[in-house]
Parts: C-alpha cells; structure tokens; sequence
C-alpha cells in the first residue's frame, strides 16, 4: 500500500538534479542518522541523485521507509548551500558515501552513515589496524593504568586507536595515542562543531593534528541527546577491526557498543577485573559467557589486528597516501569472508592482470591478508 502522493510520478514533470553533494546531504537528512534503511536505498538507487529523482516513486517509498519517504517531499536538497558555506568556513572536511575518504568499513554495515563531518585528516580513516578501546566513564585506577599501558602499547606497533572522546577510558585511550604521537580517531555522539565534555577540547585539538574526530551530525544542528551516544557506538564498533573493553558495568553504554561489534562480526576483547569491582562486572561477564576473549598486553592483539610492529619510530610516522580508485573498487569487494581471485575480479570488472597488481599493493601495504589458495580477506 502507498501512502498519499506516491506512486504519482507524473504530477512531478522531470526536473535536473542538484549538485551530488547537496544531494548527498539531503539524503542523509531524509534518512537520519543510523537509519537501518540507508544501505536499503543505496542498493536500490545506487548514489543520492538517482534517489532525489526517484522521491515520489513507490519504489523510495519501499526502499526508504514511510516516515522517509514523507520527509523526502518537503526537504529541497538546494537549501543545503548554507551548511556547506559553514562547513567551509570551520575548516570541517564533508564526507558523503561517495567520497574517497569515506571509510569503506562503513560501507559494510546497513545503517551506515551517509554523509560523515570530520576535521583534521581523514586519510586515517582507510587506514589498517584500527582497534576500538572504550570502557567507564568512572574508571578505577587499575582501569586508567590499564587504557594507558594497552593504548600506549598498541599505538608504538601501528594500531589506530579509535574511541568516543568521552570522559574516563575513552580519553585515556586517545592520550595513551597522543603521547606517543601517533594516530587516534574521535568518534562523536554530538555535532562536529561541538566537543563533549567540553574540557577535552585540549585533547581534541592534539588528535586533529595527528588523526581526526568524525561525526555524522552536522555544524549548528540542535541537540542531539541521550540517543546521539549510542548511534556513535556502532560507528566506533564499524570502524574497527577488534574492541577492546577496559572496564564496563553490566548495564552501561559501553555494553551497546560491544552489542554492535558482535553484530558487525568484530572480535571483542576485555581487560579481566576483580570480582569485588562493579565496574569489572560486565567485562568479566562477558568473559564468563564467551563472548570476549582476555586481554593482558598489547601483543595478545598483534595477530588479529595484523600489526607488523613498530617498524620506525612513532614521532616520525607520516600520514597514510591516499588510496587509488582502483584500490578502493578492490577493497570494496572484499568483506570479511575470504575470496579468491576470479570472485574478486567478476566483482570488480577487472582484468587479471591489474586486479593481481592491486591486491598486492594491498597486501604490502597491511590492508589485506592472502591466505592459502589466492583467496583475499581484510586485515
């Protein structure tokens, strides 16, 4: 059944479309953020400009959703003009899915972000390597010391730690990076204008100069709420290739985020705590129920995150080239299950011979790992 005005198509003679990246904004706020419709309607129309023209159609109501659909009539995707004026203004880089920063982990999941705000470099965000570390935002003593020595450790052998800037464990992860200058991505749960607490405004500053902060909600928005936390923890979750949890209650923020990398298929790894601490009580259920494997030293992730270890010093560690199209058409089509060659190239469309090249500067590069067979996975 559709819903009045859909389905109607010639009562809206054809028209050009915007630009792709007013399109792009406009779509996102049709879809808002972490709409579980989004990789639905990107699978239907492709790009954000075949969906702006296919907005009165039956088709987006169904791809979309209803209360979508609704907003797709009364947004005009030319007033985004003004947010793109203000973007520039700040200094906030605009990442719409098709963009060549955008991060290809994102695209792996349904309720992927179509449009990302970010500053400092986004090229960390297709980097290798990347591992989630959350926890408390009351953290104990043993819990500081425990982000502190893991996050420090990790960062030296090459891992990006990823994390939600938040108070406690969260930032411990991010200064952990931070003084051994190496990389660290800020996820936020607020605008990208905004910093929450405002009293790791410091602290931001420091990873936008070696790593980024992103957000998927724009400049000069309202308030975001309670909600706006939890739809980032399946961006941190996304991004990275293992979590690690430092210290969590059992009912805790920290918990949505391990719900969302178990439902991505990313390994989860806890700190073990006393029995007598609450704030162990939920990583070590996590353990005890089996869902989380023990965590004691920066080593015990080499393996599964594929770190080669520090193989120059931190300070000196530049940021990451820009990928080629081709490589991104390649990394695209590979997921978390392994796949050979020939699969690789139906998926691609290309020929052997450069498919061959590209998954060996892959390879060299730590983005993929070749198992046995010729078969290809994510690293």
């Amino acid at each position: 059944m559709t819903g009045p005005g859909f389905g109607q198509t010639s009562l809206f003679p054809p028209e050009p479309a915007p630009d792709p990246l007013l399109c792009w904004l406009w779509l996102a706020d049709v879809m808002g953020p972490g709409s579980i419709h989004a990789g639905r309607v990107l699978d239907t129309f492709g790009d954000a400009q075949k969906a702006w023209e296919a907005r009165y159609t039956e088709n987006f109501l169904i791809a979309a959703g209803l209360a979508a659909a609704r907003r797709a009539k009364t947004l005009d995707a030319e007033k985004y003009h003004e947010l793109i004026m203000w973007c520039d203004d700040l200094g906030i880089r605009i990442l719409p899915y098709d963009d060549p920063d955008y991060p290809l982990a994102f695209s792996r999941i349904p309720d992927m972000p179509l449009v990302l705000y970010c500053t400092g470099d986004p090229l960390w965000l297709n980097e290798p390597g990347a591992v989630g570390m959350v926890g408390s935002r009351r953290p104990t003593e043993y819990g500081l010391q425990a982000a502190a020595d893991l996050g420090s450790g990790l960062a030296k052998n090459g891992a990006i730690i990823v994390s939600g800037l938040a108070d406690g464990l969260d930032s411990a992860g991010h200064r952990a990076a931070v003084k051994e200058n190496c990389p660290t991505i800020g996820v936020l749960g607020v605008p990208i204008d905004r910093t929450y607490p405002a009293s790791n405004r410091e602290l931001r500053k420091k990873i936008e100069q070696k790593g980024c902060v992103i957000s998927e909600y724009p400049p000069e928005s309202g308030p975001v709420g309670p909600n706006g936390f939890l739809q980032r923890n399946r961006l941190i979750a996304a991004l990275s290739s293992a979590l690690v949890v430092v210290e969590a209650q059992e009912k805790s923020g920290t918990m949505s985020t391990v719900n969302h990398a178990e439902r991505y298929g990313k390994p989860v790894f806890v700190v073990p705590g006393s029995i007598y601490s609450p704030n162990s009580a939920g990583t070590n259920a996590l353990l005890r129920e089996g869902r989380a494997k023990a965590v004691c030293k920066p080593g015990d992730l080499s393996g599964v995150l594929g770190l080669r270890g520090a193989a120059a010093p931190a300070a000196v560690r530049s940021a990451p080239d820009p990928m080629s199209e081709t490589e991104r058409r390649v990394l695209a089509c590979i997921g978390p299950k392994a796949k050979g060659v020939e699969e690789l190239g139906a998926a691609s469309g290309l020929p052997t011979g450069l498919l061959l090249g590209t998954l060996m500067k892959l390879e060299l590069a730590g983005r993929v790992t070749c198992l046995p067979g010729k078969r290809y996975i994510l690293r």
